[in-house]
């Protein structure tokens, strides 16, 4: 409330809601004295938003992630489409866009606060990483966070069943899927003994990825040639250490989320086959992809959001994994590299590219 000058028997107050900002002249509110001017206007500043709302029913749900395409679209477009399964067409919710820069936790504020303003009902969030930034911006708002690794190994939940607090989520990675897409390079390749990582040390999830692939490599006798890395320079820096082994496999999760496509690209101008965790424009051209791909664990997240939007609190709703998995051979990037695929690797694959 901010009381200004505004000539004899007369006070502005300045209020501030979301969608809401008006400027309020009393002193002229007829057979009300200036207390209970005052009191009458408060209480209806207090009941404005929720007049607003009764205008505008659609609920809302925000989407904070990185700044990186076509992940960001992919993403959304997959979360509308499982809005639209729940039930909830466009007069029923709006869907309302947050694009920060990767690792700039300043402007990750600023973009969470600004969602917030909205009257957010629900915020999905892409990644680890943005937690603390909504949190500290949001802290009222119930979050399904989207993230490859364990929200409770990273701190974020109390346990899978019970995450506590304003928090749910959708993890799409955990340890035996490095150990697999390291034992289906191997199946690929049998003498396969050096492997390349990249990830990002900054964040909980790609370092979660990194120790468990660290853990099936040593099973499988394969020496991984690591590489943390923060930004663009970093990955193009250490994609020259694809001289030095005979695959690449992608770690999810942190700043490579942006860069896929120079990663796979990168590693078909050595001849060398790559595995990401899900086919994506930007790993289209990689030899093989095992995992949830994102418009699927977004259609997932809607579910999610359902119960949060009816009434649940999103601490109580058990962290879910992907409904499906799906392991696709890119038989045209293996043909162009001179690979042959073992036809067993054919028969379990749920897609062929041929």
């Amino acid at each position: 409330m901010k009381r200004c000058a505004g000539g004899p028997g007369l006070i502005f107050l300045s209020v501030a809601r979301p969608r809401l900002a008006g400027i309020i002249r009393f002193g002229e509110v007829e057979g009300l004295s200036r207390p209970a001017a005052i009191v009458a206007i408060l209480l209806a500043a207090l009941a404005a938003p929720n007049a607003v709302r009764s205008q505008d029913a659609a609920a809302r749900v925000g989407v904070l992630g990185p700044d990186e395409e076509p992940r960001f679209s992919e993403t959304v477009s997959g979360l509308r489409r499982g809005l639209e399964e729940q039930g909830y067409g466009a007069e029923r919710v709006r869907v309302l866009e947050g694009r920060a820069q990767r690792g700039n936790e300043a402007a990750a504020r600023a973009v969470a606060r600004a969602l917030a303003d909205q009257g957010l009902d629900a915020l999905l969030v892409l990644g680890s990483a943005l937690v603390r930034p909504a949190r500290e911006s949001a802290p009222r708002v119930p979050i399904v966070l989207i993230t490859p690794g364990d929200p409770v190994a990273a701190g974020l939940a109390e346990s899978l069943a019970r995450p506590g607090g304003n928090l749910t989520a959708m993890t799409f990675e955990y340890p035996e899927l490095s150990a697999k897409r390291l034992e289906l390079l191997r199946e690929l390749q049998p003498r396969l003994r050096r492997v390349l990582i990249l990830y990002d040390p900054r964040d909980a999830s790609p370092r979660q990825g990194a120790a468990a692939a660290r853990a099936a490599a040593g099973a499988l006798s394969i020496t991984l040639v690591e590489r943390a890395v923060r930004n663009a320079d970093e990955i193009t820096l250490a994609l020259k250490e694809l001289d030095g082994v005979e695959a690449l496999l992608g770690i999810p999760g942190g700043v490579t989320s942006g860069h896929y496509e120079q990663m796979v690209q990168a590693a078909n101008a050595k001849r060398i086959p790559s595995v990401f965790h899900t086919r994506t424009h930007g790993t289209g051209d990689a030899v093989l992809t095992y995992g949830a791909s994102d418009v699927d664990l977004a259609r997932q997240a809607a579910r999610l959001l359902d119960k949060i939007l009816k009434g649940t609190p999103a601490g109580e709703l058990p962290v879910e994994r992907p409904s499906r998995l799906a392991l696709v051979v890119n038989l045209r990037a293996a043909r162009a590299l001179g690979l042959s695929v073992p036809p067993a690797l054919l028969v379990r694959a749920d897609a062929v590219i041929e």
